[in-house]
């Protein structure tokens, strides 16, 4: 008896990228720039009955999942936050090629040089595309730094929509396991919304939620989300919308944007320092007409905090 033995596509000849239990991802042939995403296939020819069993389970919960993601790509428009299709075939369907890879890994590899500027643009690519998906009565049910590609310019991407679930048809694959709201639920928008949190919560730490809990006790980490036990959030520059995620707050992924540019505002200082930048900042002959109504606007402001 010998292993199954994974077939390339045809016309595919360079290496695999990735591979999973939704599909696998070749190097293109003709093309560095890209590669190809295509449902799992093998040779079983020496195998056991019980392993072609297996593997053809495997084969055809993958063509699955493709023809999924083929169907969403065909339905949801382009957006800047969202890995792009550029062309889908008999064989799978083609994206260009991230060379960062994904999210996850780049964080472990590069977290202690990352600036917050960094960070901060990664969770409004996150959040203003899971708002978009929704929007386009998407769910992705597997949320996770592993499905965010890290483009050259360092913005992310959201990737992998190989079994998510759109209009009538509802998610047939679930997050991982720090990730997962209720492992026997079904997949919804609130619990994108809870991964989304997750997410969050490992771009500002560097690590997953309980990264301290072992794998192998995953039931522990389930046990504590079902009892409202979350990792601590106090004093982290998003905490209460991580903590606001894990506790189901948020109906829908715009709340989460009002908050996020709440806490933009704050942290731009007082509207005495804004309309101090303004002054400062603008050009001459935008001030003049307004010179007037601006120093009495600056005039009361510095009035009521003084008083």
């Amino acid at each position: 008896m010998s292993y199954p033995v994974i077939l390339y596509p045809e016309g595919v000849r360079r290496p695999m990228v990735a591979f999973g239990s939704s599909g696998i991802i070749f190097r293109d042939a003709c093309n560095d720039a890209e590669v190809l995403k295509s449902p799992l296939r093998h040779d079983l020819s020496r195998c056991s009955e019980s392993t072609v069993i297996s593997m053809k389970e495997e084969e055809s919960f993958s063509s699955v999942c493709i023809e999924r993601e083929k169907s969403i790509y065909q339905s949801l428009p382009k957006h800047k936050d969202i890995l792009e299709c550029l062309g889908i075939t008999e064989t799978g369907i083609r994206f260009p090629y991230m060379q960062n890879g994904h999210l996850r890994d780049y964080i472990r590899e590069n977290f202690s040089s990352l600036d917050s500027q960094t960070k901060d643009t990664w969770i409004r690519n996150a959040i203003c595309a899971i708002e978009f998906i929704h929007r386009h009565s998407i769910i992705h049910g597997d949320i996770s730094a592993r499905n965010f590609l890290v483009a050259d310019d360092l913005s992310i991407k959201l990737c992998d929509f190989a079994g998510s679930g759109i209009d009538n048809m509802p998610s047939i694959v679930t997050e991982e396991d720090r990730y997962r709201k209720s492992p026997d639920s079904p997949r919804t928008y609130q619990t994108d919304l809870f991964a989304l949190g997750c997410l969050i919560f490992e771009i500002v730490v560097g690590s997953r939620p309980y990264e301290e809990i072992g794998d192998e006790d995953w039931e522990i980490i389930a046990e504590n989300y079902d009892r409202g036990i979350f990792p601590k959030v106090e004093g982290l520059k998003y905490g209460d919308i991580i903590y606001k995620c894990w506790t189901s707050q948020y109906t829908e992924a715009h709340q989460l944007l009002l908050d996020i540019k709440n806490i933009d505002y704050g942290r731009k200082g007082t509207k005495v320092d804004l309309l101090s930048s303004l002054i400062m900042n603008c050009p001459l002959r935008t001030l003049l007409p307004l010179g007037l109504v601006s120093t009495c606007m600056l005039a009361f402001c510095i009035y009521r905090r003084n008083k």
